[in-house]
């Protein structure tokens, strides 16, 4: 009869720990719906949307646009690269929100001085106006939406998706900004 190789014995010993913890993995990852964490983040990014682009129908302003001028209310003057990477869109696509947004009197490009080919953008007093009108009624519509969280929860809410993004960040190695 062969002598029983040490390391298979140990696999198999291992096996169902191994099963047992990927099942519990799984159950991190999925919801009792078989949602991850991105897809329930994106469904509630929509109804975000949604909701706010309600509020913003009243000034003709996208709701894409709008956070070009959150950014800009929050950062003041930035160049349109590093307004495109806060904002999360291509410098590309932030050409045309920008046309559209300086055609409104909200922003203003200015070129560098120091580079031709670089602009600064910052926001126009309409601009700063529209953002102090309708951050209120933006946050307002947040806060109706965690109606029923305590404040305990909404602590371990943050404390979560703040490690969330941490581990993210991690994972990119750069690749990305956060804002």
């Amino acid at each position: 009869m062969p002598k029983p190789n040490s390391s298979a014995v140990k696999a198999a010993a291992a096996a169902p720990k191994v099963a047992e913890a990927s099942e519990q993995r799984l159950s991190d990852v999925f919801d009792d719906r078989g949602r991850t964490v991105p897809w329930i983040a994106r469904t509630l990014h929509r109804l975000y949307d949604a909701q706010g682009q309600k509020l913003l129908d009243r000034e003709s302003i996208p709701i894409a646009y709008w956070y070009y001028l959150r950014v800009l209310a929050e950062r003041g003057e930035i160049n349109q690269l590093e307004l495109s990477k806060r904002v999360g869109i291509a410098s590309t696509t932030a050409v045309p929100a920008l046309d559209y947004l300086e055609k409104r009197g909200l922003v203003k490009r200015v070129r560098d001085p120091n580079d031709r080919r670089k602009y600064f953008v910052h926001l126009q007093d309409e601009g700063k106006r529209l953002v102090d009108e309708l951050l209120p009624e933006l946050t307002d519509m947040i806060a109706a939406s965690l109606d029923g969280i305590s404040q305990k929860d909404m602590r371990v809410f943050w404390k979560v998706m703040h490690r969330i993004e941490t581990n993210l960040v991690q994972i990119a190695q750069g690749d990305t900004v956060v804002d």
